[in-house]
C-alpha cells in the first residue's frame, strides 16, 4: 500500500525527429493519439492508478500546444508545466526539476511510451544508494552476427532475448550529483556516470512495453492497447 505522496516528472519537450521525418505538419509525440487517447493521457492514468496525484511536464518544443491540451482535457490533474527549453537534453530537463522537489523518492519517465509499471513493485527496490530502472526483455526475430573488423566470429540465430531500457525510473536527489548542464543525456552521459560511482542501477522487469518512435510503433500500439 503506497503511504507517501510521489510526483511524477515526464518529458515532453522532446522534437520526435524520427516519428516526424516525413510528415508536413509536425506533431508532439506524447500528444499523438492511440486509438483516440493521446499517450500522454495514457501515461497519466496509468500513474494516477498507482496512487500518483501530481505530475510534472518537462516541456519545450511546441510548449503552447502541450498548454493548450492540458487545460481542455487534463484539467482535472495536478498538472504543472516546466518550460524547460528547445533543444535541452533529457538529462538537462530533469535538472530544472531540483528545486521542485519536496519528497526525496521521484519518479520520472519518457512522454512516448507505455508499460505496466507498477509502483509497489518498484518502491520495494529502491534504496537509499540506487535508482530503478524498468527494462524490458525484447525478442529480437533476426539473427544476430558478431563480427571483428570486416571478419564473421559468430552467428547467433533468432529468438534473442534482448533487456531494453523501458524508462518508468525511480529516482532521488541523489541523481543531479550526475546531471551538469542542459546538455547532459540522461541515457548517455548521466546513467553511464551511475554506473561508474558507488550507486546501483537496480532493474525492475516489466512484462509489456510500447515505445512510439515512428509510425511502425504507432500501429504496433493501436493493435496493443
Amino acid at each position: 500500500m503506497i503511504k507517501k505522496k510521489f510526483t511524477a516528472f515526464i518529458l515532453c519537450g522532446g522534437k520526435g525527429t524520427r516519428y516526424n521525418i516525413n510528415k508536413n505538419k509536425k506533431i508532439l509525440k506524447p500528444l499523438v493519439k492511440i486509438n483516440k487517447k493521446t499517450i500522454l493521457e495514457r501515461i497519466i492514468e496509468l500513474y494516477s492508478k498507482n496512487g500518483i496525484d501530481r505530475f510534472v511536464l518537462l516541456g519545450g518544443y511546441k510548449i503552447n500546444t502541450l498548454k493548450s491540451f492540458i487545460k481542455k482535457k487534463l484539467k482535472n490533474y495536478d498538472i504543472t508545466i516546466l518550460n524547460t527549453g528547445l533543444n535541452t537534453e533529457t538529462g538537462g530537463r530533469l535538472l530544472f526539476v531540483k528545486k521542485l522537489l519536496s519528497n526525496d523518492t521521484f519518479l520520472f519517465t519518457y512522454g512516448d511510451s507505455l508499460t505496466n509499471f507498477n509502483l509497489n513493485k518498484a518502491l520495494k527496490l529502491k534504496k537509499s544508494n540506487n535508482i530503478v530502472m524498468s527494462y524490458y526483455y525484447y525478442d529480437f526475430q533476426y539473427g544476430v552476427l558478431k563480427k571483428k573488423g570486416k571478419i564473421l566470429k559468430k552467428i547467433i540465430e533468432k529468438n534473442n532475448h534482448i533487456p531494453i531500457n523501458a524508462g518508468f525510473y525511480v529516482l532521488d536527489n541523489k541523481i543531479f550529483k550526475f546531471i551538469k548542464n542542459k546538455n547532459d543525456s540522461f541515457e548517455k552521459k548521466v546513467l553511464p556516470k551511475v554506473l561508474k560511482s558507488k550507486y546501483k542501477i537496480i532493474l525492475n522487469r516489466v512484462t509489456k512495453w510500447y515505445p512510439m518512435d515512428n509510425l511502425k510503433d504507432k500501429k504496433e500500439m493501436e493493435l496493443n492497447l
